[in-house]
C-alpha cells in the first residue's frame, strides 16, 4: 500500500488490497463453504427458523481497512437470512402459510407471484436425478404435472413423463411446480434446496418483528462475541491460516483503543422562548410544559377511520389528539369522524374533502392496509394537495401524553407549513451562536437515491433532494426524479438543485423581505448512499455537476449576480451501511442503552488516511448497538474548519421534525431518504410497484421515458413540495 498522490495509479493501491482482502478472508470461509472472497461467513449450526421458510444465520463480517501508518481489520458481528434448506414442496408451504399440499393447487394470482417473486434463482437439487447438477428455478408453473409436452411424435404429460423414466409415481400433479432453464419443468416434490443460499430480498413483514429480536445485541455482548471469536482460532483462523502465514502476515488480536470525544449538544428552542438544555449523554428530550416555536394553523381536518372499531375509542383518541394540539399552541376545532371503506380508499375523501377543505385528514388503519395507505398517500399528495396523516390500529391504544405530542409534533411542519405566507410551522430550532448566525445565509441540502429491491429490473431508482429554506434550516422544500435502475449517480442533480435555488429565494423574498432575496452564501449538500470506492466518481459527476450547473451554465450571470457572492459548495458523503462499532471501555461512558453517548465523535486512528472524514454517534442507544455514521468532506470550498463541520453536522441531527431526540444523521439526509421511498405513493399504479408484483424475465428492457411519464414525481400538486410530505 502507498500514500495516494499522482505518481501511484488508484488501482495499484486497489488491487493491493483486494489480495490483502482475499488472504484474510479465504480460511474461514471455505471452512464454512462460502466463496473465498465474501464478506461475511455464517454458521449453519447457529440457524434459527422463521415460519416464512427462512432461517436466520449468525456469522462475522470482516473487512481489511487503511488507516494512516497501519492496516486495521474491521470485525463485526453479522445476520442473515437463508432460505430453509430440504424438500422444496415443504418451503412452499412454509412460505404461503399452509398446511396441507392441497393449498399448492391453483394459486390465487397474488399468491402464485408471491411465490414466484420468492423462489425465482433458488438452486435445487433433483432426487430422481442425483447426477444432475443443481440448477436455479428460472420460473414456476401451475400444476406441473398436467403440463404437456411433444414426446416422440405424441403428446406426453410431465407425470406420465416422470413416472415411465424415473419409475417413481407423482403424488401432486397439480401442485404448482418449477421451470429449469428455458423448457424444463419439475414437479416440486422431486425437488431439494440446496443450503447456505441467502435471502437476498425483502424481509417478509410478518418476520420482520421476529429477525429483528434474533439479530439485536447489546454492545456488550456483541463485544464479547467478537473478541471471543477471534482470540479463539477455530473462527477466523488469523494463527492458523496457510494464506495468512505464507503471507507473512500477523494480526495483532486485541481490539484498538481509540481517543474520542463527546459534542455538546444545541439548545432546544421552543415557544415563548422556552429553552429545553439536553444533558450531555441523554440525545432525547420531552415537550411537556412547552409550546411550539412558531404553531401552524388547523383551519380544518377531519378524521377517516377505515376498520370497524368502536366509535367511542375513536372520539376519546380524536378528543386527547386535540387537547394535545391546542397544548402545543395549535389552533383547531373537533373534526369531522367518517367511516372508510378499504376497497374504495378515496371515495369518501373526495365526498368530504369538497365538502369541508380540510387541512389535514387523519386516517386510521388496520394492520397490512400498504395499498389502502398509497391510495390516500397518492390522492393527498398528487390528485388533491391535502396533508394525510396515517395512524396505524393499536398504536393509539393505552397510548401516553408523549404519544398524543408526538403525533401532533407531526402534523405541526409537514401540514401547513406554506411558501407563500407565515402559515407555516415549527416545532423547534436549535439554538447556538456560531451555527443559528451560519444557518441565517447557508442552504442546507440532504441527497440520496433509492434502489428497487434485489433482482428487480423493471422499476427505476428514485433519487431525491431535500434543501432548507428559512433562516433556521427547520423548513424545507424537496424534489424528486426517476432515473435508470440501480444508477448511483443523481441525474438531474442540477435541475433538482436550481428548483431547490429558486425556492430559496423565493421564499425568502415573500416571508423575509426583498433584502434577503439573494443566493445562499454557501450550500452545504449532504449525500448519502456513497460508498467509498464511489468516491471519484462522485467528485467528478455530481460535484462537478453542480459547478456545470449553477456557474458553467451563468446561472448567477443570469440573475446578473457578482462572482464574489456565487454560494461555495461543501460536499460530504454520509455513509451507513458499514460495520464499525464503537463501546465504551467504562461503564461510567455508557448510555442507558449500554451504548456509547449521543454526540460521540472520533476523527483519528481509524479513518481515511486519504478525505478529511470522522465518525459521529449522534444517537441515544434505544436497542442492540449503535451505529455511528460515517462523515467524509470531499469537497470545502468555503474552507470551514472540520471541527465546525462535526458540530454543525451533530446540531442538524437534533432538526427531525417528528422526534424529540437526536436522530443518526442529519435532518435534510433522513428526509431525502425517506422522499426515495414515495415511489408508490406518487405512481397512479402504485399497486403494481410492489417487489412481489415486480416480477420480470430477463430479457424484458426498462422504458424510462414511460416512467418519467407515469409517475407523479416530477409533477406534485402545485406547491406541495414545500410541505414536507416525507415527514
Amino acid at each position: 500500500m502507498q500514500p495516494r498522490n499522482a505518481s501511484v495509479p488508484p488501482d495499484n493501491n486497489t488491487k493491493s488490497l483486494s489480495l490483502l482482502q482475499l488472504i484474510v478472508r479465504q480460511a474461514p470461509n471455505i471452512r464454512h463453504h462460502f466463496p473465498a472472497d465474501a464478506r461475511a461467513f455464517y454458521d449453519i449450526a447457529t440457524a434459527k427458523y422463521l415460519d416464512v421458510g427462512l432461517s436466520v444465520w449468525r456469522g462475522y463480517f470482516q473487512s481489511v481497512r487503511p488507516t494512516l501508518g497501519r492496516l486495521l481489520i474491521n470485525i463485526d458481528v453479522s445476520h442473515a437470512l437463508f432460505y430453509a434448506h430440504g424438500p422444496l414442496i415443504n418451503l412452499m408451504m412454509q412460505h404461503l402459510g399452509v398446511h396441507d399440499v392441497r393449498g399448492l393447487h391453483n394459486l390465487q394470482p397474488h399468491s402464485f407471484r408471491q411465490l414466484r417473486s420468492f423462489l425465482k434463482g433458488v438452486v435445487v437439487s433433483f432426487t430422481v436425478a442425483r447426477d444432475m447438477r443443481p440448477r436455479p428455478i428460472s420460473d414456476l408453473v401451475d400444476a406441473a404435472g398436467l403440463q404437456e409436452f411433444d414426446k416422440e411424435n405424441e403428446r406426453c404429460s410431465v407425470q406420465r413423463h416422470f413416472e415411465t423414466k424415473y419409475q417413481v409415481p407423482v403424488q401432486y400433479p397439480r401442485a404448482v411446480g418449477v421451470k429449469i432453464g428455458k423448457t424444463a419443468i419439475f414437479p416440486a416434490e422431486f425437488c431439494e434446496v440446496q443450503p447456505g443460499q441467502i435471502y437476498r430480498k425483502q424481509i417478509p413483514p410478518r418476520v420482520q418483528k421476529e429477525f429483528l429480536n434474533i439479530a439485536t445485541q447489546r454492545p456488550d455482548v456483541r463485544f464479547r462475541a467478537i473478541t471471543e471469536a477471534v482470540r479463539h482460532d477455530d473462527v477466523f483462523k488469523y494463527r492458523s491460516s496457510d494464506y495468512v502465514r505464507e503471507a507473512g502476515m500477523q494480526v495483532n488480536d486485541r481490539p484498538v483503543d481509540l481517543k474520542g470525544k463527546v459534542l455538546a449538544p444545541p439548545l432546544i428552542k421552543y415557544g415563548h422562548g422556552h429553552v429545553v438544555q439536553l444533558g450531555r449523554k441523554a440525545g432525547h428530550w420531552n415537550l411537556r410544559g412547552c409550546q411550539l416555536y412558531k404553531p401552524g394553523v388547523l383551519q380544518s381536518w377531519m378524521v377517516v377511520c377505515y376498520y370497524n372499531v368502536d366509535r367511542d375509542q375513536v372520539q376519546h383518541f380524536v378528543r386527547r389528539l386535540s387537547d394535545a394540539l391546542r397544548g402545543l399552541a395549535i389552533p383547531d376545532k373537533m373534526p369531522e369522524l367518517l367511516p372508510g371503506n378499504g376497497s374504495n380508499p378515496t371515495a369518501v375523501l373526495e365526498e368530504y374533502g369538497r365538502k369541508l377543505k380540510p387541512t389535514l385528514v387523519l386516517c386510521i388503519m388496520p394492520e397490512n392496509s400498504a395499498e389502502t395507505r398509497r391510495a390516500i398517500k397518492y390522492w393527498g399528495d398528487c390528485a388533491r394537495g391535502v396533508s394525510t396523516q396515517c395512524v396505524l390500529k393499536g398504536k393509539w391504544d393505552h397510548a401516553s401524553e408523549q404519544y398524543y405530542a408526538n403525533v401532533a409534533l407531526k402534523q405541526a411542519v409537514p401540514c401547513y407549513c406554506s411558501i407563500n405566507s407565515r402559515m407555516g410551522g415549527v416545532n423547534s430550532v436549535i439554538e447556538h451562536p456560531e451555527v443559528g448566525d451560519f444557518l441565517r445565509t447557508a442552504m442546507i441540502v440532504g441527497a440520496d437515491v433509492g434502489h428497487p429491491g434485489p433482482g428487480i429490473t423493471n422499476r427505476p431508482s428514485v433519487a431525491g433532494v431535500v434543501a432548507s429554506l428559512n433562516l433556521e434550516a427547520s423548513i424545507m422544500t424537496s424534489y424528486s426524479s426517476v432515473q435508470q435502475p440501480r444508477q448511483e449517480m443523481i441525474e438531474d442533480l442540477g435541475d433538482m438543485i436550481i428548483s431547490a435555488l429558486n425556492d430559496w429565494r423565493k421564499y425568502r423574498r415573500e416571508s423575509l423581505g426583498s433584502e434577503f432575496d439573494r443566493p445562499p452564501s454557501v450550500i452545504i449538500f449532504y449525500r448519502d448512499g456513497v460508498s467509498e470506492g464511489e468516491y471519484d466518481r462522485i467528485t467528478q459527476y455530481e460535484i462537478h455537476k453542480i459547478h456545470s450547473e449553477l456557474f458553467t451554465l451563468c446561472l448567477f450571470t443570469r440573475m446578473k449576480l457578482p462572482r464574489r457572492v456565487w454560494p461555495k459548495i461543501v460536499f460530504i458523503v454520509v455513509t451507513k451501511r458499514h460495520h464499525v462499532r464503537f463501546f465504551a471501555k467504562n461503564s461510567e461512558d455508557e448510555d442507558r442503552s449500554g451504548n456509547c453517548p449521543a454526540g460521540l465523535l472520533v476523527d483519528d486512528s481509524i479513518t481515511n488516511p486519504h478525505v478529511p472524514n470522522f465518525y459521529l454517534q449522534s444517537h441515544a442507544g434505544l436497542l442492540g448497538t449503535s451505529r455511528p455514521a460515517h462523515y467524509s468532506v470531499l469537497a470545502n470550498e468555503a474552507q470551514l474548519d472540520i471541527d465546525f463541520i462535526q458540530r454543525l453536522t451533530f446540531h442538524l441531527c437534533h432538526t427531525y421534525a417528528s422526534a424529540t431526540r437526536s436522530v443518526s444523521i442529519p435532518a435534510p439526509v433522513y428526509y431525502a431518504d425517506r422522499l426515495c421511498l414515495r415511489l408508490p405513493f406518487l405512481c397512479g399504479n402504485g399497486a403494481s410497484l410492489s417487489d412481489t408484483a415486480s416480477d420480470t424475465t430477463s430479457g424484458e428492457t426498462f422504458d424510462l421515458e414511460t416512467w418519467k411519464r407515469a409517475v407523479a414525481l416530477s409533477k406534485p400538486f402545485p406547491g406541495f413540495q414545500l410541505r414536507m410530505p416525507f415527514i
